[in-house]
Formats: structure tokens, C-alpha cells, sequence
């Protein structure tokens, strides 16, 4: 059964949020106060609706509680709102809240009276652009923890035509490769059953016997795949190869100083 996720306040962010959930092929339902927004939202998404959320009757009459997650996506200058709703989602059962916080004020009340899960677009994004301006080498950069790292960078000319065995990654660099981006080669791949999933197919790769060796993800554009099941003995890292990794932060920085 599909999930079904509710998203209320229809700002940037919050309509991001659905139209991307609805792309996942996720059950959305919309919500906002302005009509005029609700107007413009409705046919992209499941059920959209005008709703007074800091109205306890209104959730419960919406069927908001049967909800299996619910974003409070309300935007920053409406901070009692943001508050309240989370706090009447709770009370009516709610059982996954992701709400929305302007500040690590805003955070600190958010779970006090509910939220399950906290986001902050604005510091994100924040941290995101410091760490492009910190990292030039980096293509992409998402922070775990403060000291671990995911990262995209581009493979070092030294890894061209070895293995990760080869290369000893993991011991040299204290680095796991979790995934390669590589340029689409389509003598290399064949199609799967069961095409599909969220606007990406899975393709796999087969050695002489026919076995899978490695799993891949293609987008739809077909420019490059990822390989998330590379073999470290066998697979060789190619010139335009992105590699994804994860690690320590100084240790992400000694494997991006590698030439």
C-alpha cells in the first residue's frame, strides 16, 4: 500500500516537498489557507485542500491522523501556527511528524510538543554553499555527523585503470566507496524486469555465465549510471568516473588532495 504523507503549508518549500513525494509516487495530500494556492497545486498532487490546521476538529474531520507521515511545512513567518499544529498533530495521534523550524529556538519548542523529525532548509542549504566554497573539488557534500561526510568528486587521475583493490582505498585513505558514476556505455548494461522506480530503472550488468555482478542506476536522461555494487577486485575506475564516498572529513580531504 502506498504511503500516504500530508504536507501543510504550500510556500517553496513545502509544494518541493509534495510535488517531489508525488514524483515518488507517494499518496499526497496538500494543504494550505490560501485558495488561491490550493488552486494552483491541486491538479499536481493527489488531494489538495484549505484547512485551518490549528483547528483540532478540522485535522480529525480531514482524516489527518490516518496519515502515515505529515510535513509541517509552514513557513517562517507563522511560527505560533508552526507550533500549534505540531503540537495538535501529536495529540490527535499523528505517528510520524516532520516539521519545519526557523531557529534553534523554533526547534528546541517544535519537539517539545511533538515533531519527530526537525528540518531546517535554510541552515542546510547554508551549510551546503560553506562547503562548496570550503571544497571547490567536491561535486556534492552531505554531512552525517559533524566529523562524517558523504561526498561526489571526481575520480583521481592516479585511480584510472585500477581496482579498489588495487588501490587499497579503504586502508590508505580510511575511505569506504559506496557508488561510481559512470558515463552510460550501453553495450555494458542490460535491461532488467520491472522496469521503473521513481523515475530511475535498474539495470544490471552480467558477466560470460550470465550472473549479476553489480547492480546499477540509470536516470532517465541516460548520461551517466551508478554503480552502487562495484567489485573491488574486478571493476576499474574509468577517466569520467564520479566516485561516492563516505568517511571523516580530513580523511575526504586527503583522498580529494590525491591527484
Amino acid at each position: 500500500m502506498e504511503k500516504q504523507i500530508a504536507v501543510i503549508g504550500l510556500g517553496v518549500f513545502g509544494s518541493e516537498v509534495a510535488l517531489s513525494l508525488m514524483k515518488r509516487n507517494f499518496t499526497v495530500l496538500a494543504i494550505d489557507e490560501n485558495q488561491e494556492v490550493i488552486e494552483s497545486i491541486k491538479e499536481q498532487v493527489t488531494q489538495a485542500m484549505i484547512l485551518d490546521t490549528t483547528q483540532e476538529q478540522a485535522l480529525l474531520e480531514a482524516g489527518i491522523q490516518e496519515m502515515d507521515t505529515v510535513v509541517v511545512a509552514i513557513g517562517t513567518g507563522h511560527l505560533e501556527n508552526s507550533i500549534l499544529t505540531t503540537a495538535l498533530l501529536r495529540q490527535i495521534g499523528v505517528k510520524h511528524i516532520i516539521a519545519r523550524a526557523a531557529n534553534k529556538l523554533h526547534e528546541r519548542i517544535l519537539r517539545q510538543v511533538g515533531a519527530h523529525e526537525i528540518v531546517n532548509p535554510e541552515r542546510e542549504m547554508g551549510v551546503k554553499i560553506a562547503n562548496k566554497i570550503a571544497q571547490p573539488g567536491f561535486l556534492e557534500m552531505f554531512s552525517l555527523t559533524d566529523d562524517v561526510c558523504v561526498v561526489e568528486l571526481p575520480v583521481p587521475e592516479s585511480f584510472v585503470g585500477h581496482t579498489l583493490e588495487e588501490l587499497n582505498v579503504r586502508k590508505r585513505f580510511n575511505i569506504n566507496v559506496l557508488g561510481v558514476q559512470r558515463l552510460r556505455s550501453d553495450e555494458l548494461t542490460a535491461p532488467t524486469t520491472g522496469a521503473h522506480q521513481g523515475g530511475r530503472s535498474k539495470t544490471a550488468k552480467k558477466d560470460v555465465k550470465g550472473a549479476v555482478v553489480e547492480t546499477e542506476l540509470e536516470d532517465r536522461k541516460g548520461a551517466r549510471r551508478m554503480i552502487m555494487n562495484i567489485s573491488p577486485a574486478n571493476d576499474r575506475f574509468q577517466k569520467d568516473d564520479i566516485l561516492l564516498a563516505m568517511g571523516y572529513q580530513d580523511d575526504v580531504n586527503r583522498l580529494l588532495a590525491q591527484k
